[in-house]
């Protein structure tokens, strides 16, 4: 089964050859918005810091974006700064709006974020009236340490708090985040 695959419709297999790891944790939530309001809520800086739960900061460049130095594509980077967790290296490897976009995460902490091989997919799709899903897939493979323990029972918590904001700030039924392997 293609690893992006939302109900029967493959969503990109080209970047699903991309991702090097098992899909670990998942998450869906239904939000009064349009798919092009959803997709802007997740993916544009400034509407990112209104959901995503400790992200300090975060600087875009579209220097390799295969649509050019002044928009986001296929290569933009994101170096993004968490709390507790650090700074993070994100690629853009898949960019379709407002269907999706999926990024490599590169974590520089290991300690902190036991992590290899991470890639990280949103899916947006029509849902209702007039609303979408919102599906976040995190795929990656564990870093031995006492951290991984930690990190397993943070990450579905940090996945529900983002749910739940952009709840709040879309409207909906929100969603749930759950830990697939």
């Amino acid at each position: 089964m293609n690893v992006f695959a939302v109900g029967n419709e493959a969503v990109c297999a080209e970047a699903a050859s991309k991702i090097r790891a098992p899909l670990r944790f998942e998450g869906v939530g239904y939000y009064d918005a349009a798919p092009e309001k959803m997709f802007a809520a997740i993916s544009e800086p400034e509407l990112m810091s209104k959901w995503l739960p400790m992200l300090k900061s975060l600087h875009l460049s579209h220097a390799a974006s295969d649509n050019g130095p002044a928009s986001c594509g296929i290569g933009s980077e994101r170096s993004c700064s968490f709390s507790m967790m650090g700074d993070v290296f994100e690629r853009v490897i898949w960019w379709d709006p407002p269907r999706g976009y999926a990024f490599s995460f590169q974590p520089k902490n290991r300690v902190m974020m036991p992590t290899r091989d991470h890639s990280v997919v949103f899916l947006v799709r029509p849902h209702g009236n007039g609303g979408s899903e919102f599906v976040f897939r995190t795929y990656f493979n564990w870093q031995p340490g006492p951290m991984r323990f930690v990190a397993a029972h943070m990450m579905p918590m940090i996945l529900n708090m983002s749910l739940a904001n952009l709840k709040r700030l879309l409207g909906g039924k929100g969603g749930k985040a759950r830990r697939v392997a």
